[in-house]
């Protein structure tokens, strides 16, 4: 008599058995960019929490990340990321390269990996050399795990987030983050942009914006986003530049001298800064 009880209770518990059968459909589909969701177990596996997300979650996840990073007025971080089939991609490469005894002439230009580095193959990519940081998505088959790889560009450095750290975790996480180890830095040697030594060449625009906050007495900010007070600094100077032209004003150090006969001219005494 138990037995049809605990079948019953296995069927309960069977989580991809959730809807009846023909309910499980979305029509039209839910179009999310890089991909479509034509059912509702993609939204009850990703809600309820003991089920492993699919290539296709992460994906779609990953895809909003970047949108969010490359469109969001004031980024705290410059990154961006790879998908899934980045993660096949550069495993395959890596097995490759290992059968062929590191045959160098498998890193050209021409593979997909170099398309990523240069921002393409992905929705809303960035090129690499313009990020500080990148993310990616690391599935360990073996361990039915994933876990989250973030290269340091400047440092280059890959860091490792693993929610499960155990020896045996750490250990094949750290065999699935090998192929990042071995090939980056060989792709890395065939672009331009990551053979220059790293220089700060923003130093200008600080010098002369830190001067302007100790000016006006106000604190530097802790995140200095060096590309809106280019923008500023540049604006600014064009529309002072056209106006004089336009309207012809000069300050007062900018004037003619005063014997000098110019009556369309008129004396601006100084100029703000804020704007």
């Amino acid at each position: 008599m138990l037995f049809p009880i605990v079948v019953t209770v296995l069927l309960l518990h069977d989580k991809d058995k959730v809807y009846l059968k023909g309910k499980d459909k979305i029509v039209p589909p839910f179009r999310f960019g890089v991909e479509d969701v034509a059912t509702k177990m993609w939204f009850h596996k990703l809600a309820y929490p003991g089920q492993c997300l699919t290539n296709s979650h992460l994906d779609i996840i990953f895809y909003y990340l970047r949108k969010k990073g490359k469109y969001a007025k004031e980024p705290k971080v410059k990154f961006t990321t790879t998908d899934c089939l980045f993660f096949k991609t550069i495993h395959a490469l890596y097995e490759k390269f290992i059968a062929q005894k590191k045959n160098l002439s498998l890193i050209t230009a021409q593979h997909a990996i170099a398309d990523y580095i240069r921002g393409g193959k992905m929705l809303c990519g960035s090129p690499w050399h313009l990020c500080d940081h990148v993310l990616f998505i690391i599935h360990m088959e073996t361990e039915s795990h994933w876990i989250l790889g973030r290269l340091n560009i400047e440092e280059r450095r890959m860091y490792m987030y693993n929610s499960l750290s155990t020896v045996m975790k750490d250990s094949a996480a750290i065999k699935a983050c090998q192929p990042f180890a071995m090939l980056l830095p060989h792709f890395f040697a065939l672009f331009d942009e990551f053979k220059k030594e790293k220089k700060n060449r923003d130093c200008g625009c600080f010098v002369a914006s830190f001067a302007e906050y100790f000016i006006d007495m106000k604190p530097i900010p802790p995140i200095f986003d060096v590309e809106k007070h280019r923008d500023r600094l540049a604006v600014l100077f064009y529309k002072y530049t056209r106006m004089k032209e336009v309207d012809f004003i000069d300050s007062e150090d900018e004037a003619p001298p005063k014997d000098y006969v110019h009556n369309h001219r008129q004396v601006v005494v100084s100029i703000m800064f804020n704007s």
